[in-house]
């Protein structure tokens, strides 16, 4: 009887120990508080881990929607640049295809550009041969109308002007129809083999005078060389203002030519007039008839 209440003592010190040194009075209960909380910390870690395992599969699922999203973009974009790339190798295609053509237009715009300058040449030579048959038609017909001429006055004087020509005494006289500076008409005179016109008397005066009104006509008068007024051939000339136009000659500078008025013309009733030389006016040239021929 003793021996089962000491053994029931045992058992009972071992559940429940009564330290009364300890001043820990979470002692009393220590075995039974540690073995509680052991058998619950198994539950809590697995639904942590649950936790922790549903948050990464949510964020795994986010990423691959963003990812998978992403991808069509890139796919549409790139998709996008395919077919500007398709579009500009058309266009480039299209583009080298003009330019071949052209390149074969340019070879045929040369070729008959070519073709027409050989054309040109062709009938440049048939215009010079056709200026020369001109040439001597002209001639032929001034032959002709000194002919005439002749047989019509019965004129024994053996001369006679050219076409375009008209004849005065022995002398043949060209009136212009066109303009020119007194030196560009002094220049035209002497490639005809005359003169810019020199004026010997009052009845060759009057001769030319009835066929340049009313109209300007450059003569060979000029104070240019010497500041006095002389024929082109050096002969003085004497001024008499009756022959020459109201206060003239007046070497007028305000015109804007520079210089003043070293030229003499034919005003439109037939007097003198000084002007500036680089005028463009009509002109009268003059030839003895035997030198013109």
């Amino acid at each position: 009887m003793m021996k089962d209440s000491t053994a029931a003592d045992s058992a009972t010190s071992n559940d429940y120990h009564d330290d009364f040194d300890n001043t820990d009075t979470r002692a009393f209960w220590r075995k039974e508080a540690v073995s509680r909380f052991t058998a619950v910390r198994p539950g809590g870690q697995s639904r942590w881990s649950f936790c922790v395992l549903g948050v990464s599969a949510v964020v795994l699922l986010i990423l691959i929607i963003s990812i998978s999203v992403t991808k069509v973009q890139v796919d549409r974009k790139l998709s996008a640049v395919e077919r500007d790339i398709s579009n500009l190798t058309q266009n480039l295609l299209s583009i080298t295809s003009r330019i071949q053509q052209l390149d074969k237009n340019g070879e045929a715009v040369q070729q008959k550009l070519s073709e027409m300058l050989q054309n040109l040449n062709v009938l440049q030579v048939q215009a010079q041969d056709m200026s020369a048959d001109v040439q001597s038609n002209r001639e032929f017909a001034s032959q002709l109308k000194c002919v005439f001429n002749k047989f019509k006055n019965n004129d024994t004087q053996d001369h006679c002007c050219p076409l375009d020509w008209t004849p005065f005494s022995s002398h043949c006289y060209y009136f212009s129809d066109y303009g020119m500076s007194w030196h560009q008409a002094q220049d035209k005179c002497e490639s005809m083999k005359a003169e810019l016109l020199i004026l010997k008397s009052k009845e060759e005066k009057e001769f030319v005078v009835q066929r340049t009104k009313p109209h300007y006509y450059w003569l060979g008068l000029s104070d240019e060389r010497t500041g006095q007024w002389e024929w082109l051939d050096g002969t003085p000339f004497a001024i008499v203002r009756s022959e020459w136009m109201p206060g003239q000659p007046d070497d007028w500078t305000a015109h804007g030519l520079g210089g003043g008025e070293d030229c003499a013309h034919f005003h439109r009733d037939g007097r003198y007039n000084d002007d500036h030389c680089s005028r463009d006016y009509r002109f009268v040239c003059k030839a003895h008839s035997l030198t013109i021929q």
